[in-house]
């Protein structure tokens, strides 16, 4: 069996670009996930946010309740004075 070895007719430059794509390929991938990182961060403090509005909103709602109920008792004792 004969050992493979590399022809002198492959240009270096060759060997250049492909050390260049690797490099460029995995500097690619580091900023992909850099930004998936910056993105899961994002997200959790963006569901903080949407905890807390809820959690407003639903009081919002439980004094807007008791306010109609209010006004529905304020109407009928108008309405049985007259």
């Amino acid at each position: 069996m004969e050992d493979w070895h590399l022809s002198k007719n492959v240009p270096i430059t060759l060997f250049l670009l492909l050390i260049i794509q690797t490099v460029s390929v995995s500097g690619a991938f580091t900023e992909v996930e850099v930004g998936v990182k910056e993105n899961a961060k994002d997200i959790a403090n963006n569901t903080g946010k949407t905890d807390a509005l809820e959690k407003r909103t639903n009081a919002i709602e439980v004094r807007l309740a008791r306010m109609d109920e209010n006004i529905i008792h304020i109407k009928e004792m108008l309405e049985s004075r007259q």
